[in-house]
């Protein structure tokens, strides 16, 4: 066999495996998510966008979270927001109140593609604010996929997973979180707790922000004060001397909190 023979048929070895590899994934992709996320996440891959996808990096309510790589060999986070949940019910109260999503139909499906689309335009208008969350990249139904936080496969953990050796320096760089995101972005996260950051390269990053809502949103204010309340909660019991709930709503906003903005649960 010549030389040229041999490069050509190393060339039909690498193509096959290719093949069989991309035939594994389709298996993997059909084994566990249902026909209609399958073929969105088959799209994706024929733009371009995915070109593997892998194990479950996390498990949620309402959504999984995947890792995934793309063309240029890059990380990838897929979140898959799930179709025969009934979690989303008592999430119309974020979406409601919100300018940017006036139209959104109420029916299970189109809630759902709605509350995808939501995260994806809050992870961007929060990036643009220079607020560290995972840079989205696309948004397909129920299918949002975003930066990898994390490297060579090993995702970040979440800030209540780690043992901060300085917990007071990212109790502060939560703070500077608050005020950024009122400030700049002009939106509070809604649902913000050691649940929904992670840290990574000694920095707390804030994930899952589909609930965030503008600063006009009529629920706002109650809101803002209770991720106020669940982070000095959080970063109290480690010791850490917490601005007062009360005092740090008032710095932020420049308005003292009502008795009814206090004690308001959901």
């Amino acid at each position: 066999m010549s030389d040229k023979e041999i490069d050509r048929f190393d060339v039909k070895v690498d193509q096959e495996r290719i093949r069989e590899k991309d035939r594994d994934t389709l298996k993997v992709i059909e084994s566990v998510f249902d026909f209609q996320t399958s073929m969105l996440i088959v799209k994706l891959m024929n733009k371009g966008i995915i070109k593997d996808i892998g194990f479950c990096i996390s498990t949620g309510k309402e959504a999984n979270v995947y890792h995934g790589v793309g063309y240029k060999g890059e990380e990838l986070a897929i979140k898959i927001y799930r179709t025969t949940t009934a979690e989303f019910k008592r999430n119309w109260m974020y979406v409601e109140g919100d300018p940017r999503f006036k139209g959104y139909k109420k029916g299970t499906y189109s809630f759902i593609y709605t509350w995808a689309r939501k995260e994806y335009k809050n992870l961007k208008r929060m990036n643009s604010a220079k607020i560290r969350v995972p840079v989205p990249i696309i948004v397909e139904k129920n299918v949002l996929v975003m930066e990898f936080i994390g490297k060579k496969e090993r995702a970040a953990p979440l800030i209540r997973e780690v043992n901060l050796r300085k917990p007071h320096k990212i109790y502060a760089q939560v703070i500077d979180f608050f005020f950024k995101l009122h400030e700049d972005a002009t939106m509070v996260h809604a649902d913000l707790s050691e649940y929904n950051i992670l840290f990574y390269q000694k920095k707390p990053i804030f994930i899952d922000v589909s609930q965030a809502v503008l600063l006009g949103h009529p629920y706002a204010p109650v809101f803002l004060y209770r991720d106020i309340a669940n982070i000095n909660r959080y970063f109290g019991s480690l010791r850490v001397d917490v601005i007062p709930n009360k005092e740090l709503y008032e710095q932020i906003t420049g308005t003292v909190p009502s008795p009814k903005i206090m004690s308001m649960e959901f």
